[in-house]
């Protein structure tokens, strides 16, 4: 928890105070604060490991001048605009370390609310090999992408670490011999080494123009962010068949159902299945603290024959939540020649998902007991984070 009172009145410098709220929350690992304001105060809250927590209250007053603080020093319009905004700015703290912070505004009944993306290399610029993927699925990833070209999807939730895992791809890739581009929605932290796009619909620049004109820049990995519509998906499986590698995010719960999305904006089936290299989804799940866990046995009068399971029980060390830190539970479908026939023939995804399981892909529920069976995480944390499986 953070060492100043956030509930007095802000009766230091604006600036002061939000370098010493920062630094705070950078040691919690935050990944996000929001501000939000109600009738007669501002909440200050926190997203960590996945989870919003209270970080305390500011008068209203002083809650307004710090949103109105954050607004100007990352340029944005500090009137109480009508309409949501979109910034970004650089902070430097007092430790002399720097973060980069994406801001969002969002009118509301009370005032405006303010949500941060908290942006830290540190944290985001991760190896292949440190994603906490099981084994099986890292070699099958790792062997997608030394492909030459074809199509790598990643799917899953909002906040799940699919850009984490874009970026662990790309950074594996950059050794110079390859011309890499990204096209983002923001750009999340500058990466050394590759052409960075940003879209930017103000001036009508979309994905779809964005790729367009990467494509013209002869380029060896193309990475978009999000496809977010029929003209994105269709070029970005006609770059993956002119022999392009390209990486891509889209909405999907299950690696199958990517497929089906893909279906949906309109992407011929023979096309995706010609291109598709594989498909990555993937959730995060808080890890148990290892200086605190218990086993299930000892927090139970059952009799588990599972003892590797363990359970949160909290320490100094993780600030009594039981838990420090988050890993990856996923499942990696390679597109083998039957699962490509699949495609083509617009298969049910549990089909292709009874298919690729045959196959020897390791499914979200398997990796999920595995790390439950070596005490990485709780049955709770597997409860709240990885869907059932397919009914059929």
């Amino acid at each position: 928890m953070p060492e100043i009172d956030f509930t007095e009145r802000l009766d230091i410098e604006t600036d002061i105070y939000l370098n010493k709220l920062l630094s705070d929350i950078m040691q919690a690992a935050a990944s996000d604060l929001f501000l939000t304001c109600r009738k007669n105060h501002v909440d200050i809250a926190v997203r960590r490991m996945g989870s919003i927590t209270s970080w305390g209250t500011l008068t209203r007053e002083d809650g307004m001048r710090l949103i109105t603080h954050i607004k100007a020093t990352a340029d944005m319009d500090v009137s109480r605009s009508p309409a949501p905004q979109d910034g970004r700015v650089n902070v430097a703290l007092k430790e002399g370390s720097y973060i980069d912070l994406r801001l969002s505004t969002l009118p509301t009944l009370f005032g405006e609310d303010l949500a941060i993306r908290i942006l830290d290399p540190k944290r985001m610029l991760l190896g292949v090999e440190d994603i906490g993927f099981h084994q099986v699925n890292l070699n099958r990833l790792i062997s997608m992408i030394n492909r030459p070209g074809g199509l790598v999807l990643v799917t899953g939730p909002t906040g799940m670490g699919k850009t984490t895992t874009l970026y662990a791809c790309l950074n594996f890739l950059n050794d110079g011999t390859r011309k890499i581009h990204t096209l983002e929605d923001p750009i999340e932290f500058t990466l050394d080494g590759i052409h960075q796009s940003q879209v930017n619909l103000r001036r009508g620049v979309d994905f779809p123009d964005l790729l367009r004109g990467v494509l013209r820049q002869s380029p060896d990995v193309i990475m978009v962010g999000e496809i977010r519509d029929a003209a994105t998906a269709d070029i970005v499986v006609r770059a993956a068949n002119s022999g392009q590698l390209v990486f891509a995010t889209c909405h999907s719960g299950t690696t199958a159902g990517a497929c089906e999305a893909m279906l949906v904006f309109g992407v011929k089936p023979q096309f995706l299945a010609s291109s598709l290299l594989g498909i990555v989804t993937q959730r995060l799940v808080r890890k148990l603290c290892p200086d605190c866990k218990i086993p299930l046995n000892d927090h139970t009068e059952e009799d588990d024959t599972a003892s590797g399971i363990c359970v949160p029980k909290g320490c100094p060390k993780c600030n009594n939540t039981g838990y420090a830190g988050r890993i990856a539970v996923g499942e990696v479908l390679r597109a083998t020649p039957e699962i490509k026939r699949l495609i083509r023939q617009s298969a049910p995804i549990s089909e292709i998902h009874r298919i690729a399981v045959e196959q020897g892909m390791v499914d979200l529920q398997t990796d999920a007991q595995r790390k439950l069976d070596e005490g990485l995480t709780s049955p709770d944390e597997i409860i709240r984070a990885i869907p059932a499986g397919f009914d059929s």
